[in-house]
């Protein structure tokens, strides 16, 4: 008898009897079968069967057991499977299957070797040889269908080799969570159906659809809705929704995708993706209020661990995300870097994708230097993968069709131009030049309410701190955990209800996308004219006003530096000069036609260009397009604020538990995401705990700094990481 895995008794670490250990028959066969199902979506289930056979075939090797038996030398037992599927199917899907088995541990391999990085093909040239005497189930290919795109061989083909990864990965990781951790697997596919979904969202649908149309942001919103509905009985495919900020976007996008799913049977879930982490729990909050708490799975990094190791396997993998439910809230980094990844903790849910869904939010804010390979993978899912893609935006996107294979997205509204016409005369867009806090200070002062916009946390919270009088002031950023966000946010709603009162609110822009909160007046640091025109659409939002006002300035004090924020600000800066209205269509067309022009490689680490280049021989290098496609340049670290009872409760549960992962979702509420050099800085002065070497949390003990009682985190503006 053969073992997929042992057991260790969770007090004493003693091995148990053998015959509670996890044979290694039943695994290959629950993982084939799994992995044929998974793969089936899209026309690959034997594909997927035989990988789910083929994966572990290593385990069969002697020292492997002794293994499992307590010995500790490392054993390499995946180089016999990937041997294995290479030898005995044809070119290509034999080395297809070869990256995919090869990379269940450790992550998707480079083909060529590079440094100390051995690729595939040098682990392709040692000999094969059976073990044991003993020969896996293999079963019979049946040839898919081709899913290769003529114009992007090389995307096409190396997008279909990770969604068969994927769906070996997912089958592994589920049968091996079903052995070691079967109270998890229980809970699981608890996700109401999209066709379920269909019940509860009716009557949002009639309330929006039955809203009084007594101004013309009524009866802008009510067309947007009309027009997502009417789209979506159209085929599957690629949309756009252009429509400015404050024109319903978030549920018009939701009920066209409803809809379009009723007219396709074989959709099987939606995917909202925004480009914050900060902002995703408002949609998700909004949607929780419709469907229900447990409908909606709400998907961004908050617990900081490496389930991607060599070694065999590891509890906390079975924290990474498979993507099961129907509706999903996540962030751009979460699903276009999946499709790019080489890590199976990210490429896990990929093959959920097939038969989706994707709702694309603030689309324009995908980097111009990543834009080509990203809009190429979006395409390939489309073609291949029964996926419909709908880019969300309120500014007109620039994406040339040659970008999308010669496609051009179907136009959801007829006449945006005209749209945007009718509800951008609701406010006004004025520059003031440069300005220091206490000047903003002065200025915001002299209105009984107005919202102010910057560009980073440390000036948000260094505005925030000038006013002398606290009363009626708000701080919001990415420093305050969602929890307290929406809290504040709840406060500031009351507030704004309450007539005479003042309400000053100085933020990040987070209250960009999916706050439903309307102002007077608006004073925005210089960005890029999307966030101008996002930060437009809480000015005036519901068109009570004559007019609502928003001041454009620059921060003599917090100067911006060199990046994406500058460049987007100088781009503005220069459409500024021909166009005095930043909202004009023709200035937003004419700021994307230098955002993606001006000599920007649209493909600057030439993805795209080295994917084709290797798809006549399928060789493609993973591990370094993995490194090359970050669409943020430095990875933030989750730290868990120990807000409330509840959040206290939940880290006492994660100190007894033997799988801290499984309270993962739920402490998504209480999460901050800081940079590294910020996460050293407070481990130093010893305010961060860790658990199980995976949960990072915020201690919460008082101390005395210079005299004044000092706490790590405060009511008014989150996290402390700015005092010195």
């Amino acid at each position: 008898m053969n073992y997929a895995h042992s057991k260790r008794d969770s007090l004493t670490q003693e091995l148990l009897p053998k015959s509670e250990w996890h044979r290694l028959d039943e695994h290959l066969e629950d993982t084939a079968e799994n992995a044929a199902e998974f793969a089936g979506y899209f026309g690959c289930s034997s594909i997927g069967r035989i990988l789910g056979y083929s994966h572990d075939y290593g385990k069969l090797k002697p020292d492997f057991q002794m293994r499992l038996n307590g010995a500790l030398a490392p054993v390499d037992h995946k180089t016999a499977g990937t041997l294995l599927v290479h030898q005995y199917y044809p070119f290509p899907y034999g080395l297809m299957m070869a990256y995919a088995v090869y990379g269940h541990h450790g992550g998707l391999p480079n083909h060529i070797s590079v440094g100390t990085q051995v690729g595939l093909e040098q682990v392709l040239k040692q000999e094969f040889q059976i073990i044991a005497g003993v020969l896996p189930h293999l079963p019979k290919l049946e040839l898919p269908p081709a899913l290769i795109t003529a114009n992007s061989p090389g995307m096409s083909l190396s997008l279909w080799i990770r969604m068969l990864y994927s769906a070996l990965i997912d089958s592994d990781y589920l049968d091996a969570e079903r052995y070691f951790q079967p109270l998890k697997t229980e809970l699981r596919n608890k996700f109401p159906s999209l066709l379920e979904l269909h019940i509860p969202f009716y009557p949002k649908l009639q309330e929006l659809l039955n809203k009084p149309q007594n101004n013309k942001v009524a009866r802008a919103r009510r067309s947007v809705l009309e027009s997502c509905l009417l789209a979506a009985t159209g085929p599957a495919g690629m949309y756009a929704l252009t429509a400015p900020t404050g024109s319903g976007k978030t549920w018009s996008s939701l009920a066209f995708a409803l809809k379009h799913a009723e007219e396709h049977s074989k959709m099987r879930r939606i995917i909202v993706a925004l480009p914050f982490t900060s902002i995703i729990e408002q949609t998700a909050g909004l949607f929780r209020g419709v469907f229900g708490e447990e409908a909606v799975l709400e998907h961004h990094s908050n617990v900081s661990y490496h389930s991607d190791s060599e070694s065999e396997f590891n509890p906390k993998q079975l924290a990474s995300e498979n993507w099961e439910a129907s509706l999903i809230v996540t962030t751009h980094v979460q699903l276009l870097e999946s499709l790019f990844s080489a890590k199976p903790s990210r490429a896990r849910k990929l093959h959920r994708l097939a038969g989706s869904i994707i709702i694309l939010d603030e689309a324009q804010a995908i980097p111009a230097n990543l834009l080509k390979p990203s809009l190429a993978a979006l395409k390939c899912l489309c073609d291949h993968y029964g996926v419909t893609v709908l880019f969300c935006t309120a500014t007109q996107l620039a994406f040339q069709p040659e970008w999308l294979g010669g496609v051009t997205p179907t136009d959801i509204i007829g006449d945006p131009e005209g749209l945007y016409c009718k509800l951008n005369e609701r406010v006004k867009v004025e520059p003031i030049g440069k300005k220091t806090n206490a000047e903003l200070v002065e200025r915001l002062n002299h209105h009984l309410r107005a919202l102010c916009i910057v560009n980073s946390r440390k000036q948000a919270l260094a505005l925030y701190e000038q006013f002398p009088e606290k009363e009626g002031v708000f701080h919001l950023s990415g420093l305050m955990c969602p929890e307290h966000r929406s809290q504040k946010l709840q406060d500031i709603t009351n507030r704004l209800k309450l007539e005479g009162t003042s309400c000053i609110v100085i933020s990040t822009s987070l209250i960009e996308a999916g706050v439903d909160l309307d102002f007077p007046v608006v004073y925005r640091e210089i960005a890029g004219v999307d966030s101008i025109a996002q930060a437009a659409g809480r000015a005036n939002r519901e068109g009570g006003l004559e007019l609502g006002h928003v001041f454009i300035f620059e921060s003599v004090d917090h100067p911006l530096r060199e990046g994406w924020f500058k460049t987007r600000a100088q781009i503005t800066q220069t459409v500024l000069k021909l166009y005095p209205n930043l909202l004009d269509p023709e200035a937003i067309h004419y700021y994307f036609e230098l955002a993606h022009g001006m000599g920007r490689n649209l493909d600057s680490h030439h993805i795209l260009e080295d994917l084709n280049a290797g798809a006549t021989q399928c060789s493609f290098q993973f591990q370094e397009i993995s490194e090359k496609y970050k669409l943020i340049e430095t990875e933030m670290i989750p730290l868990v604020i120990p807000y409330d009872s509840d959040c206290v409760e939940y880290l006492n549960e994660i100190k007894n538990s033997l799988y801290p992962v499984r309270f993962s979702r739920k402490l998504q509420r209480y999460t901050v995401s800081i940079y590294p050099n910020q996460f050293e800085r407070l481990d130093k002065l010893n305010r961060i705990c860790t658990l199980h070497g995976a949960v990072h949390y915020l201690t919460t003990e008082k101390e005395e700094v210079d005299g004044q009682i000092w706490n790590s985190y405060s009511e008014e503006t989150g996290l402390r990481i700015y005092i010195e």
